[in-house]
């Protein structure tokens, strides 16, 4: 009995966050095996988070009606609590195949951003993170010759 109990306080508190940054009319459903994990499918541009037993070996299935979209095979996971971010977005602009993105948070007390360039379409652009507390700089001249 105390085995037992000794055994469930080490289980881990993992939670599976499951994105959708593919730019599709279509929603995906998400499942390990036949267990499906989404009570509704996730739309484009939404998240959904799950509670399921993860092992390494495991493989996440991402459906689109009947079609499978892509599998993701989990090769490690964290020794700790931990939030598991996937993400499945467009491998790129000519076919319709998926990718991945992980990324693990750790349980910590501080604030933690994991920021992903799933676009791949031709456009440029750039990310500016700032800490509030921080005034802009602002660019200087160089100074003028007297």
């Amino acid at each position: 009995r105390t085995a037992r109990s000794f055994v469930r306080s080490l289980e881990l508190k993992q939670v599976l966050r499951v994105c959708n940054a593919y730019p599709f009319s279509s929603s995906l459903d998400v499942y390990i095996g036949r267990s499906k994990l989404t009570s509704r499918p996730l739309a484009y541009k939404s998240c959904g988070e799950f509670a399921p037993a993860l092992q390494v070996g495991d493989k996440i299935d991402f459906k689109v009606a009947d079609s499978n979209a892509g599998t993701f095979t989990i090769s490690d996971l964290p020794s700790s609590d931990a939030v598991l971010l996937m993400v499945v977005y467009r491998h790129d602009t000519i076919s319709t195949a998926v990718s991945f993105e992980s990324h693990v948070f750790s349980s910590l007390a501080t604030a933690q951003v994991a920021v992903l360039d799933t676009y791949r379409g031709s456009a440029k652009s750039e990310l500016r993170i700032q800490d509030a507390a921080s005034p802009p700089e602002v660019p200087r001249e160089p100074p003028q010759a007297a």
